[in-house]
């Protein structure tokens, strides 16, 4: 009935879930130095509906701009905003892949509830992760990939970012008015356009993309939704060039031939190393207005790869007030990153905790505080609906819990009146143990004078578990070495319990003397204990055995 009623309730909170990932609305926000770009989306059986997109330049920006000039980027977006008619408040923020440290870390095998405590302890990510800074300057998000029982392994996504770095931009949006829910990586937002596109998620085979432009330049790998991430080096010179209208074809070519080098070498090197299929495609996005001239190069340098610029619009429906819009640019990747964003929920009641890889990354600090907060407006807006699934939820229970147990209280009349008669029959023989009883208690009043050291040692056992101080420490043996002496073997984690320990058996009135013999230092589960012990001198008794040597039998 138990497992049960666990479904009931997992039901109940699992539709309260879809609930409110289905009804909730995203506003995904793109900072880049150079332009923001927001969109908003709608989705209806895994069919994406554009509702809304609109992106605003700045000029003479620079890569230090949103940290020195965050004003104009407030205005810019608040422009965009009220422009779009931007009803929800609700927003999904990307941060530069810069700013954040990307791990999968392989770790020892270990159970949901075992890792929570691992990672609550924050010596799991110190020994695991080399962090610059303290732990606490760092907004953390992790997630197991794979569990591999048999080589007793798992493998853990670790993203992380500094709290610095995420503050500059939820001031941004804060400022223009709009309550980011969700902070991911610009590298996972792109990855998460690619739900846009069900032609090219549609197998598992592995998926690169390459982020190519003036301000950011990496490749991202997805084999299984574990994910490689690199940087590109492309120097000062070869930005400022890229984003020269006036670049020669012949530098262009230059910068395309070394930037698809370093590509072929990452891709080169993962295949080596995961032992994957040959990756023969790339999928590039960018953040340059127009990319073709590029594109040509990238292809004639890489062969063997076929280059695509990204287009997550190609399977989105795009109503009539913003086609003109989303085809104003001729590289419709630039809005990758703002519709991956688009597609992202506040998950308030855990309906996406057991979804793995990288679409479900959030970095926002003190997120689940945002997360009570989402809850309770669902409450308060859903809770007579709420009460009414609760109510027929209990009334079925009820049912079926009264229908069992009129089948119950009758099995139990049938076993109650088979008993009544074993009882009968138990009573005859009962009363001739009690008549023999009668008969041996008089042989039993002579041993009454004898003495026995039984009494004795169950004194002792007890005052020594009586003397244990409290739940950190630990007896793992008793030895009784002869009528007059105990030793105690043990674990604690500090040398004061070892020291009240003692003092306790002192105080006990069977024990003379208790003394520490041996105390070390042994390391169990990766951490530190210290194990004793004891002795115990017991004060002398009168044995059975004693007397009778006394009375020279």
């Amino acid at each position: 009935k138990k497992v049960m009623l666990k479904k009931i309730l997992k039901a109940i909170v699992g539709y309260l879930s879809k609930l409110t990932v289905e009804q909730e609305d995203v506003v995904g926000v793109d900072i880049t130095p150079n332009c923001i770009r927001i969109a908003q989306l709608e989705s209806s059986k895994k069919n994406w509906t554009l509702t809304k997109l609109s992106y605003k330049y700045i000029e003479g920006s620079s890569s230090y701009s949103i940290v020195e000039n965050p004003e104009l980027y407030v205005n810019k977006l608040t422009q965009l905003i009220t422009s779009s008619k931007i009803k929800t408040k609700s927003a999904a923020v990307s941060i530069p892949v810069s700013s954040a440290i990307i791990k999968v870390v392989l770790l020892p095998l270990m159970t949901d509830e075992e890792l929570k405590v691992a990672v609550a302890s924050d010596s799991l990510w110190e020994n695991a992760v080399q962090l610059a800074d303290n732990l606490e300057e760092y907004s953390i998000f992790w997630q197991v990939l794979k569990r591999e029982p048999s080589e007793n392994q798992m493998h853990i996504l670790f993203v992380a970012s500094k709290l610095d770095d995420i503050d500059y931009y939820l001031n941004i949006v804060r400022q223009a008015g709009l309550n980011p829910v969700v902070v991911d990586v610009r590298c996972f937002a792109t990855r998460n356009a690619l739900t846009l596109r069900s032609d090219l998620t549609k197998t598992d085979s592995t998926v690169a993309i390459v982020e190519f432009g003036a301000f950011e330049n990496y490749i991202l790998i997805l084999h299984e939704d574990s994910p490689f991430i690199s940087d590109i080096y492309l120097s000062e010179k070869d930005r400022n060039s890229i984003l020269d209208n006036d670049v020669s074809e012949e530098s262009l070519k230059a910068i395309s031939g070394r930037f698809a080098m370093q590509v072929l070498q990452m891709i080169s090197s993962y295949q080596t190393k995961y032992k994957v299929n040959p990756i023969e495609s790339v999928l590039i996005s960018s953040t340059m207005p127009v990319i073709d001239r590029i594109l040509l190069h990238l292809n004639e340098a890489m062969p063997s790869i076929s280059v695509e610029v990204f287009n997550p619009l190609m399977s989105v429906t795009v109503p009539e007030n913003l086609s003109e819009k989303s085809n104003a640019e001729l590289n419709n990747s630039i809005f990758s990153s703002a519709l991956g964003l688009a597609t992202r929920k506040l998950d308030v009641f855990g309906y996406y905790e057991y979804v793995t890889g990288t679409n479900n990354i959030n970095l926002l600090p003190n997120r689940e505080n945002i997360k009570t907060q989402e809850k309770f407006k669902f409450l308060s807006r859903w809770g007579v609906v709420i009460f009414v699934i609760v109510t027929i939820s209990l009334g079925a229970w009820s049912f079926l819990i009264n229908k069992d147990e009129v089948k119950r209280i009758d099995r139990l009349l049938i076993q109650y009146n088979s008993l009544i008669f074993d009882k009968n029959e138990k009573q005859i023989i009962l009363d001739n143990l009690i008549n023999k009883k009668k008969v041996l208690s008089g042989t039993l009043k002579a041993t009454e004078n004898m003495t026995s050291n039984q009494e004795f040692m169950y004194s002792v056992l007890e005052g020594i578990n009586n003397s244990i101080p409290n739940q950190y420490l630990k007896l793992s043996k008793i030895d009784f070495e002869n009528t007059l002496e105990v030793t105690i073997y043990g674990l604690t984690t500090s040398d004061n319990n070892i020291l009240s320990f003692i003092d306790n058996l002192s105080n006990v009135q069977s024990i003379d003397k208790a003394s520490l013999v041996t105390m070390s230092v042994e390391i169990i589960l990766e951490q530190s204990a210290k194990s004793f012990t004891i002795s115990c001198t017991l004060i002398e008794q009168n044995t059975i055995n004693s007397k009778e040597k006394a009375n020279g039998n």
